[in-house]
């Protein structure tokens, strides 16, 4: 049977129908299928009163927020260094090898290390017959560029103590009100290089927008976070990233101090944004941006996508005692400690834990029940795994507290209660530099010694229970220069035990009054990895 034209065409008809709601149909499952991956995640801000419905639109609310409340700091310090004189070049170039051998010595004469004799191409500089030439100093400015943020509305701004430290002009530039490009002068109120945290003073004649600390410990790996500061110079400058690590350790501006719980970022940070905010997407401050991972041999190469920022909740505590009282007080036990290696762990009988190396005479520790050769476990029943742990522990209670130390002795548990001192200065890095006079040891020895502590000793490769202390400096031109050498440990002065810094100098001046013109040192000296001990004797002219 045929199929009139008609029918063929309305049967066509159909077909083309199907098709084309076939291929609307299917373009539309499509889009979703393409652009599902795209939709961002709804962001809601307590910040602000409407709904966020993209991830950009939270960073742009978080910015306004938080922009107007960093600020521009500049930091002016005057310093006064002494010129260099003949004897620092004659130093400079004993460093260097004769460069064609060393001369020949007269015959019968006992050969001696050659030394550069260091002439001025113009002639000698003249000086007053008999009278030393004084050293000259020289006044030199310099200034440093930081960050800073508002903690509240009165005029108090946080930022990093090597930004502001011994600066003696700091200028603040603020961002919250239109044309107002002034330079306000600010007052350091105190810094704590323990945290290298600092807070300065503004007096502005209107409320200032402050920020608000978060809670760095619910902050997550992985979270969103940006950065606000004046990096190179350019100020208010926002960056965004997200919170890579938490709980880094970075050294400290001494051998005393080291950071901890430090927030680590993606967030660009380079030179300038010390002190500013990293900041959430709540608004929060979550830490105070403090350093930068560079690579070496270009430090100044800038931002790799590692920076550093101090937790905001070590800021809560710091923060407030700064304000109030112009230091932190801290406790202290009094003792060195080192981190457990597996061997360690094994032949103390501890699975984790914190070994007591030293107990330090006349300290809280020694006061207690607490012995070298311990392994602390837990401070009042907050378990310790390293270290860091155990200074968090014991810094965050005020001096005066009674702890119980939970330790493995003898590869049994033991409780021990010790009543916390307050930390010296030193070792929060308050304690301001002696002058270089040490009299009887400059004039004596030509030396310039240390205390030997346990750093100092691991450094060296030194047996932990090695006493003495420790040649930081020899005169080239003093009595000790043939026989003793930099990092040498003096451990007896005239058959005296030398344990510290007042024995060193007790046996000097014993020596002194003795009328012997030499003196005898007992040494350790670090040779290849082996210690050699050696007696010398040194000529003196008391």
């Amino acid at each position: 049977m045929k199929m009139s034209l008609e029918n063929l065409w309305g049967h066509r008809h159909s077909h083309i129908i199907i098709i084309l709601l076939s291929v609307i149909a299917g373009a539309a499952i499509a889009g979703v299928v393409i652009y599902y991956p795209r939709v961002e995640p709804a962001v809601t801000l307590p910040v602000t009163a409407q709904p966020l419905t993209t991830l950009e639109e939270g960073f742009v609310a978080v910015a306004e927020r938080a922009r107007p409340a960093v600020v521009n700091i500049s930091a002016e310090r005057v310093e006064k260094r002494r010129l260099p004189t003949l004897p620092d070049f004659e130093e400079f170039f004993r460093q260097f090898p004769w460069p064609f051998g060393e001369p020949e010595g007269r015959e019968g004469e006992e050969k001696k290390p050659y030394r550069y004799e260091f002439r001025w191409p113009f002639g000698q500089p003249e000086q007053p017959e008999g009278k030393e030439k004084e050293p000259e100093f020289k006044e030199f400015r310099g200034r440093s560029l930081g960050s800073g943020w508002i903690y509240s509305a009165d005029g108090y701004i946080v930022t990093n103590a090597h930004v502001v430290e011994g600066a003696s002009d700091i200028k603040v530039q603020f961002y919250d009100v239109e044309n107002d490009d002034r330079k306000y002068p600010a007052n350091l109120i105190a810094t704590d290089p323990k945290t290298e945290l600092a807070v300065i003073k503004v007096e502005v004649n209107r409320k200032l927008p402050a920020l608000s600390l978060g809670s760095s410990k619910d902050a997550k790996v992985g979270e969103w976070v940006i950065a606000v500061g004046s990096p190179l110079g350019l100020q208010q400058t926002v960056t965004a990233g997200i919170i890579s690590a938490k709980g880094r350790t970075l050294p400290g501006t001494s051998k005393y101090i080291r950071l901890g719980d430090i927030i680590q970022t993606d967030a660009a940070i380079n030179f300038g944004n010390s002190g500013g905010p990293l900041v959430n997407l709540q608004g929060e401050v979550v830490g105070i941006n403090v350093a930068i991972a560079a690579q070496a041999p270009r430090p100044m190469a800038g931002n790799i996508g590692i920076g550093f920022s101090i937790a905001s909740d070590t800021a809560k505590e710091v923060v407030p005692q700064l304000i109030k009282q112009k230091k932190v007080t801290r406790g202290w036990l009094g003792i060195s400690i080192q981190e457990l290696t597996p061997n360690l762990k094994d032949a103390y009988g501890a699975e984790y834990g914190v070994l007591v190396s030293n107990i330090q005479s006349d300290s809280p520790a020694s006061k207690s029940d607490l012995q070298a050769e311990d392994v602390i476990v837990a401070v009042d029943g907050e378990k310790v795994e390293n270290t860091w742990d155990l200074q968090k522990a014991v810094m965050s209670k005020q001096p005066g507290t009674l702890v119980t130390l939970d330790v493995i002795r003898n590869k049994q548990p033991k409780q021990v209660k010790v009543k916390l001192g307050e930390m010296p200065g030193k070792y929060a890095g308050l304690e301001q530099p002696q002058e270089e006079t040490e009299p009887a040891t400059k004039q004596a020895l030509g030396l310039t010694v240390g205390e030997l502590t346990s750093q100092i000793a691991e450094d060296l490769h030194l047996p932990a229970d090695t006493e003495g202390v420790v040649a930081m400096e020899v005169d080239a031109g003093g009595p000790a220069a043939e026989s003793v050498e930099k990092g040498d440990i003096i451990t007896q002065i005239n058959r005296q035990p030398v344990k510290s810094l007042d024995d060193y100098q007790q046996a000097i001046e014993q020596a002194k009054e003795s009328g012997k013109d030499y003196v005898i040192l007992h040494l350790l000296r670090m040779v290849d990895g082996e210690v050699h001990r050696l007696i010398v004797d040194i000529a003196v002219n008391w």
